[in-house]
């Protein structure tokens, strides 16, 4: 269910009352904290599948740009930590969709079971829908978070073009990687960029990364993917292989910059 429409300055009450005028329904009650002060252009309302109702709202405002400042950091995406740092910080994945599993699939058993059309039936598709509502909660709210962080503690941020469609046609691994949404987790960094007055660079997908030595430049053509440590033959550093491509990444993103 969704109504759009245009609406006048008028259409939302004071913070207090938490009200909002709909058309032909007049003022009903709505649940939020969210704050905004701007033109309001338009509010689209719609129903999920939990059956909860939302009110979004498109508002003209500014954005005050955060100050500059004399950071840049390369990243590498990951599945075990989702983000490697060039500065050596590992963010670990918290994988809710992982951590789900076991209650999804016991729910989503008892709904097969269920005759289709039936009360009991819709009840418990109303069950599946709010765990796989609360997971993409969790998920949102961590993606928000991070970005944000990123973004407001860095001038420029160096990323890896993935190409994430390709990797998910990996079945091993596509369930980790489609949990991960590292292309939602780039997507927000690009915008939030734009907003507060960042910057984010993608390297090429085919660079080396992960196999060059950050310190001499030697490629170690052997490297495999349980490798998560190796040995530079050419000038005897130890590497570790996550940090060792987030601080690749932020040395090609760099060379790149310098060429433009």
């Amino acid at each position: 269910t969704r109504l759009v429409s245009d609406w006048s300055s008028d259409v939302c009450s004071s913070d207090l009352d938490h009200k909002l005028k709909l058309p032909k329904i007049s003022w009903v009650k709505f649940n939020g904290d969210k704050q905004f002060k701007g033109t309001i252009k338009s509010i689209v309302v719609s129903k999920n599948s939990c059956g909860f109702y939302f009110a979004s709202v498109l508002v003209d405002t500014e954005i005050i740009k955060l100050t500059k400042i004399d950071k840049e950091i390369g990243i590498d995406l990951g599945l075990k930590h989702f983000i490697i740092d060039s500065d050596g910080n590992k963010t670990d994945n918290p994988k809710y969709l992982r951590n789900s599993a076991k209650n999804l699939s016991k729910n989503q058993r008892r709904l097969s079971r269920r005759a289709k059309g039936s009360n009991r039936y819709n009840k418990q598709r109303l069950k599946v829908a709010k765990i796989h509502y609360d997971i993409g909660n969790q998920r949102s709210d961590f993606l928000h978070k991070l970005t944000f962080k990123i973004i407001n503690e860095n001038q420029v941020i160096y990323l890896e073009n993935l190409n994430v469609k390709g990797m998910v046609k990996n079945h091993k691994l596509a369930k980790s990687i489609s949990d991960a949404s590292w292309s939602e987790f780039v997507r927000q960094l690009k915008y939030k960029s734009i907003w507060y007055g960042r910057e984010v660079i993608q390297i090429g997908r085919f660079e080396p990364t992960s196999k060059k030595c950050n310190c001499c430049g030697w490629i170690n053509k052997e490297l495999t993917l349980e490798d998560r440590e190796w040995l530079c033959l050419n000038c005897g550093e130890t590497h570790d292989r996550d940090i060792n491509a987030a601080i690749n990444i932020k040395k090609t993103g760099q060379g790149m910059s310098k060429e433009d």
